[in-house]
């Protein structure tokens, strides 16, 4: 049976939950693989790389255990509407399944050109929509939340949400208009980018705004090695999380002469890197546990020398807000070197399963290589590592990209 009008029905979906902030995703790939047991068994055995995958959720869900931040599994009630899954490590073990199953029923399923139409078709309105953001935002919050402030600031997070949402979906996006389109197609891509670009300056989406360079950083490294880019791409991200204590150690390091000139909200950034790799180093085999990040509620008060280089208002704001802004870093503190290991070994088992670039259509080398460096940009940059909705949106994305492959293989041949 066709799983592209599932994928299809999603896309439509897509720029609705990504202007409610993305956490809509979650749920969204939930149902996309409940259809992909009906519509397309998984092929077995799984490729290297998802076994390894397992292995880490697997050890990050059971790293809950040790964890402070450990929560019930399940709260509320179906009756009045409350019930949720309070446990990050099930809500992740589901997350993985479920987007596990959507990718695999994209492999199995028939070519579907409409759909693949469809999802593109859903990516240039919600490009519109972020890229007219600044200017109608404030209208539309206003209509919503009247004065409530509270309701004002989440409406403002979640339109930044949306933004690195689309940040995931121009790469699939572009290099489709320029190579399907031709000269149209390059003008039109170049405006969406352009729009993009200034959108996120308007906004202030600073993940979103560097995710475009990770994305043209992937692109050139296709171009420039197109036998052995994805395993230069993909070996690189996982150095970069097996190495990230020592990284992002030298960045805090090179960056402290000229710090005094950063401003203050990527200061704080920093010292919240360098305080979680100074936690890191009291487990760091086993990690803190799922979730512990959040329970770290040390001030500035408590760090006199960081707090005399901001304004007093940052001093009862908390060191690591929740955590650390930096999924390689949070992946050493919670799950430890077990889990960086893991993680960094299904990258590079990933790298030997693709194709070579240059085995497979410009399309859609260039839109893995382009998401793979703008999602490795916002993961360094944005989410706490549990968020469902990115890792659900990046899902999608990549589903998307397969059924693209096997609509584009179907029309060549």
């Amino acid at each position: 049976m066709n799983y592209g009008p599932v994928l299809a029905v999603a896309f439509v979906l897509w720029p609705v939950m990504a202007v409610l902030g993305g956490q809509g995703f979650a749920p969204l790939i939930g149902l996309t693989g409940l259809a992909a047991l009906v519509f397309a068994r998984p092929q077995m055995p799984p490729a290297a790389f998802a076994y390894i995958g397992f292995a880490f959720v697997a050890w990050a869900a059971l790293s809950e255990l040790w964890s402070p931040g450990s929560r019930q599994i399940l709260s509320g009630s179906l009756v009045d509407g409350s019930f949720s899954v309070e446990a990050r490590s099930l809500s992740t073990v589901l997350l993985a399944l479920t987007s596990a199953l959507t990718i695999a029923a994209s492999l199995r399923t028939a070519p579907a050109p409409w759909a693949s139409g469809i999802v593109a078709t859903m990516l240039g309105v919600q490009a519109a929509l972020v890229i007219a953001s600044p200017y109608l935002s404030g209208i539309a919050l206003s209509a919503v939340y009247g004065e409530d402030a509270e309701g004002l600031a989440e409406g403002a997070q979640n339109i930044g949400r949306g933004a690195n949402t689309l940040a995931l979906g121009l790469p699939l996006l572009l290099p489709l208009l320029v190579l399907r389109w031709r000269v149209a197609g390059m003008v039109l891509a170049g405006l969406l980018l352009a729009g993009a670009a200034a959108a996120y300056v308007l906004l202030g989406s600073d993940s979103a705004l560097y995710a475009l360079a990770g994305m043209a950083a992937g692109i050139g490294l296709i171009v420039l090695l197109p036998r052995m880019g994805f395993r230069w791409l993909f070996g690189a991200i996982a150095g970069h999380i097996a190495a990230a204590p020592v990284l992002y150690d030298r960045l805090i390091r090179a960056l402290d002469p000229v710090s005094q000139s950063l401003p203050a909200s990527f200061r704080s950034r920093l010292w919240s890197w360098e305080a979680v790799i100074a936690r890191s180093s009291e487990a760091p085999f086993t990690g803190h546990g799922m979730g512990a990040t959040r329970t770290w509620k040390d001030t500035f008060a408590s760090r006199p020398d960081w707090l005399a280089q901001l304004p007093d208002s940052w001093t009862t704001y908390p060191i690591v807000p929740g955590h650390p802004h930096n999924m390689a870093l949070q992946i050493w503190a919670e799950t430890g070197m077990i889990g960086a290991v893991l993680a960094a070994l299904s990258l590079v088992a990933l790298a030997f399963h693709l194709p070579r670039p240059c085995d497979l259509p410009r399309e859609i080398r260039l839109a893995i290589a382009g998401l793979a460096g703008a999602a490795t940009v916002i993961f360094s940059f944005a989410y706490s590592l549990w968020n469902e909705g990115f890792w659900a949106s990046l899902a999608l994305a990549a589903a998307a990209i397969i059924i693209w492959h096997r609509t584009l293989r179907e029309a060549e041949a």
